[in-house]
């Protein structure tokens, strides 16, 4: 048997460190020298407190709940079944769980079994990507075992070599154990490795962070001591246990002070926010964790809920840990106000916000001070982060040279030291050595400033930039900009930057034109390049940059290594080094505006511009007659806007959403409106094919409806194909006065077909369908091979083939959909209705829907019981078109997308193998990725930004 050899590389602070560590006595009797001696006292002090989780989304009563005395004998016997597998003591396990309950299983099981959990986060979606982290992982790693469930198996399967269980066999092994309730296969020494996390790898493949017992216990000992909970106290937990403040903040840290615990799938918060106020009113939650982006979601979904104020017993709250990127001051006190509002006792809420900071490499959050937001006055736009834990050390240093101490209040490279840092990176002493200067100080790569003893963060200098908790890789957004059309090869950078306000982290890029600034047409190739330079970050990024700075080559410093340093340019920036080139790029980006602008003329064209600049940000005069709503950013609400405020300005009945939809530009628009007011409109002939973009010169992509008939869902999708390619929704006849409603699924597709040729004559041909719609695609696609032109791409978005067994009442299904793909109802209420309104009248389900929808939502809609009815009836009649439908025939290729089902994240392995049929009637092989997001809202605004990286690599895989 080969034995465990324990990686020799580690930094060359470790013997200091080592030093440093002092095992403190809890309460003057406890000492731990290993993780599992933490669990070990918890059971024995608090044997009745609870672990909870949720997996589903549907309903309170999926909650389990096990003691910690239950958890811990499951554990062991899950960790004896583990011996089964004949690995030597040491080996790595790859966890790759989805559910908080399973991957916390088995993450204590491996620890006492004497293995190295290693937590393998979400694989991605993209195959090439997906197969070659793999390949990566089972190369440092060797005879490593993956651990996962089903769904996990199929995603790896690509992958030869791999040794895979499944944890459903483990835990049916572990039934036929039972063993002492101290019992553990090794006993392990302080610095032997327990677990190791991955990197994101968005700057190359996926480092392995080791971090030994001793480093874990320092860490998870200091926090206690900081600002512990008493153990009474309960703990609501939502982020993956992949992550380091999962597992080792909310999951080992409370075991510590014997909290009892609530984990939460990630799904449940992030799709209601609501959920998140029931589950710290019934639990009496004392401790959460909130990233910034998570508090400016829940202010942004909750602070105009009128209906929900005083409703929730928020008393209990009282810290409130956020981590991830810098929290806005501005969106903490917001979020304080919003709390007191929505609480039956607004004087009991009273909690800290504790901002922090912290990596995978520093055990988590290792600098960090809790404050009372409600009594005490931020100092600085973002959050404080405060003071070291104990044992940490701070400093902040020049960031060129890494070494040169910075005096008090002046910024530079944040580094730390201390017990909780990472004693290695697995088999990479490279990347371990480069990590780590003179004195054991890790380079954090994030600027900062120390004042009076408080530390905060005012950027990153690394190659990373987080964007909503999401890290991406700069230099690959670098690699694709350099190819550009007017940049100056080698001569451009991109760095993480900040703007005042802004709610999350930003980039900022340099760059030098390949054109002089002071020719002749330099407006129009500065107004190219930056327009350039915007779509591509947006497409790989989500995000535009917060400025684009062009730098005539002269003035663009190098290292003495060749390359540009992003340290250098920010502290220019940030000093207003660069104000001039700054000025001239907005002068020549004006005068190209300029040259393009028309300036409105008609009265209806300049109360339209109005509309248009107060919808978008703009100023009045900024508004060209000729301006698209849709690539200034208008989205679907502010269609919604635009729909409302035109006819109370234009005393108007109605102004179709789909005619703004079509009419998108200030002066198309106007005409429209004119006809309306002078009567001389005419009813326009029914045309599936609704432009929602329609630049670019790539082939169009024509997205079909999905099962509720309209296409303002394609909105946020359809932006990010901007300059690129067309993008036209397939919406349903029937919305319009005097249009008859479809009746045969033949009729619709001979529709859609006809309507696609109109605008695209010949092939070749990109088609997609979202749900219902998926079918309609399938349909499409053989009528066009049917007449002999070529399909290369056919995207069908979570819809099985065969949906019969999906149909159960149409008229009930129709009410529930359309009420909550409309904002009317929540998913929960959606779906618990369902039995009550089953034997009711269609009148009485909508009387029902009705009342119980929120006012302002009614409003915002311009909904009446007459529309809401007549859009119900359009969708039953869709769905009664495609009853009994059964495919037949194949399609040349078919790559299909799903997220989590319907019915919830518990059902996701068997809603992939409802889909699975699909490969049938696909002549080349069928591709299934999955994306972000629920069923109903992969497309949403907090999605759709993932979902068109992945649709986009599946279009491009096709030669689309």
């Amino acid at each position: 048997m080969k034995k465990y050899i324990k990686s020799d590389v580690r930094p060359q602070h470790s013997r200091q460190l080592s030093q440093l560590i002092i095992p403190i006595p809890h309460n003057g009797t406890t000492r731990f020298n290993t993780v599992h001696d933490i669990i070990t006292q918890a059971v024995k002090r608090y044997p009745s407190h609870e672990l909870s989780f949720i997996t589903s989304s549907a309903h309170d009563s999926s909650i389990q709940t096990k003691t910690f005395s239950a958890f811990n004998q499951y554990a062991r016997n899950i960790a004896r079944a583990m011996l089964e597998w004949g690995k030597p003591t040491g080996s790595i396990i790859v966890v790759y769980l989805h559910e908080h309950e399973d991957n916390m299983i088995t993450i204590w099981a491996c620890l006492m079994a004497g293995y190295v959990p290693c937590l393998q986060p979400a694989l991605s979606a993209q195959q090439a990507h997906k197969e070659a982290h793999i390949t990566h992982i089972k190369n440092l790693f060797e005879s490593a075992i993956w651990l996962t469930n089903e769904l996990g198996a199929e995603q790896i399967s690509s992958i030869d070599g791999l040794e895979v269980h499944l944890f459903s066999d483990l835990k049916a092994s572990a039934e036929t154990f039972t063993v002492p309730a101290d019992w553990i296969a090794y006993e392990p020494k302080p610095d032997d490795h327990a677990m190791l996390f991955l990197t994101s790898g968005s700057t190359g493949f996926s480092k392995a962070v080791v971090h030994t017992h001793r480093t874990i216990i320092a860490s998870c000992r200091a926090k206690e001591q900081r600002f512990g909970p008493p153990s009474e106290s309960r703990v609501l937990n939502w982020v993956g246990f992949d992550h380091v403040a999962g597992l080792l903040e909310m999951n080992v840290a409370p075991f510590l002070y014997g909290a009892s615990q609530v984990h939460v799938h990630a799904s449940v918060i992030l799709s209601d926010s609501v959920r998140m106020l029931r589950l710290i009113d019934e639990n009496s939650i004392g401790l959460a964790f909130a990233p910034n982006f998570l508090l400016a979601k829940l202010t942004r979904d909750l602070e105009k809920r009128t209906d929900l104020f005083g409703s929730f017993d928020l008393s209990s709250i009282k810290r409130i840990i956020s981590g991830g990127e810098a929290v806005v001051s501005k969106t903490a006190k917001t979020f304080a106000a919003t709390m007191k509002k929505l609480s039956k006792n607004p004087s009991a809420v009273s909690f800290m916000v504790s901002a922090g900071f912290g990596m995978t490499e520093t055990c988590g959050g290792c600098i960090c001070d809790p404050l009372d937001i409600f009594t005490t006055e931020p100092a600085h736009e973002f959050l404080d982060l405060g003071r070291p834990i104990g044992g940490c050390e701070m400093r902040i240093v020049d960031p060129i040279d890494g070494a040169t101490l910075r005096p008090d209040g002046e910024s530079g490279e944040l580094q730390v030291r201390g017990p909780m840092l990472f004693v290695c990176y697995y088999k990479n002493p490279e990347a371990t050595s480069s990590s780590f200067i003179e004195g054991g100080w890790y380079r954090t790569g994030d600027v900062g400033i120390i004042e009076n003893g408080v530390m905060r963060l005012i950027g990153r200098i690394k190659d990373t930039v987080v964007i909503h908790g999401v890290t991406y890789g700069i230099p690959e957004l670098e690699t694709h900009l350099q190819t550009l059309e007017g940049v100056t090869h080698s001569f451009l950078a991109a760095a993480p930057y900040r703007v005042p306000g802004q709610e999350t982290e930003g980039f900022v890029i340099f760059y030098s034109p390949s054109f002089d600034l002071d020719e002749a047409d330099a407006p129009m190739k500065l107004f190219a390049t930056h327009r350039d330079l915007r779509d591509i970050s947006v497409k790989m990024i989500t995000q535009p940059p917060q400025l684009i700075i062009p730098i005539p080559v002269k003035q663009m410093e190098k290292t003495t290594l060749g390359k540009l340093s992003r340290a250098r340019l920010l502290v220019l920036l940030q000093k207003g080094g660069l104000a001039k080139h700054i000025a001239r790029a907005d002068e020549l980006l004006s005068e190209a505006r300029g040259a393009s602008f028309v300036a409105p003329s008609t009265k209806t064209e300049k109360a339209l511009a109005k509309m248009y600049a107060g919808i978008l940000n703009l100023a009045d005069n900024e508004v060209s007659a000729s301006d698209n709503f849709f690539e200034f950013g208008g989205t679907s609400i502010g269609v919604l806007r635009l729909k409302r405020e035109g006819e109370a300005y234009f005393g108007l009945p109605e102004i179709p959403a789909i005619q703004i939809l079509k009419h998108p530009d200030v002066s198309s628009l106007a005409n429209y409106v004119d006809s309306l007011l002078s009567k001389d409109s005419q009813a326009e002939e029914y045309d599936p094919a609704v432009p929602l973009q329609v630049t670019g010169d790539k082939t169009p992509i024509f997205f079909v409806h999905p099962g509720v008939g309209e296409v303002l869902v394609f909105l946020n999708l359809a932006k990010y194909f901007q300059n690129e390619r067309p993008f036209y929704g397939l919406r349903a006849r029937g919305f319009e006065p005097g249009q008859p409603f479809f009746t045969s699924m033949d009729e619709m597709v001979s529709s859609y077909t006809a309507g696609i040729r109109r605008i695209q004559p010949a092939g070749p041909y990109a088609i997609a369908g979202y749900c219902y719609g998926g079918l309609m695609a399938f349909e499409v696609v053989k009528r066009l091979e049917a007449m002999g032109e070529e399909v290369r791409f056919l995207g069908l978005i979570n819809i099985p083939p065969y949906i019969a067994q999906h149909m159960y009442d149409i008229d009930l299904a129709c009410v529930l959909n359309v009420a909550f793909f409309l904002g009317l109802l929540s998913k929960q209420d959606s779906e618990s209705m369902a039995p009550a309104l089953k034997p009711l009248t269609q009148k009485e389900r909508l009387e029902i829907v009705w009342k119980m929808s929120p006012a302002e939502r009614l409003a915002e809609l311009q909904l009446t019981p007459e529309t809401l009815e007549h859009w119900v009836k359009v969708s039953a009649s869709l769905l009664r078109c495609g009853k009994g439908y059964s495919p037949s025939g194949t399609a040349p290729a078919i790559d299909v997308f799903y997220a989590i089902p319907p019915r919830g994240p518990d059902d996701k392995v068997n809603w992939l193998k409802e889909l699975k049929p699909w490969t049938g009637f696909s002549r080349s092989d069928a591709t299934f990725t999955d994306v972000p997001g629920e069923h109903n809202t992969l497309m949403d605004i907090d999605h759709a930004s993932q979902f068109q990286k992945l649709f986009r690599s599946r279009l491009e895989a096709r030669g689309v």
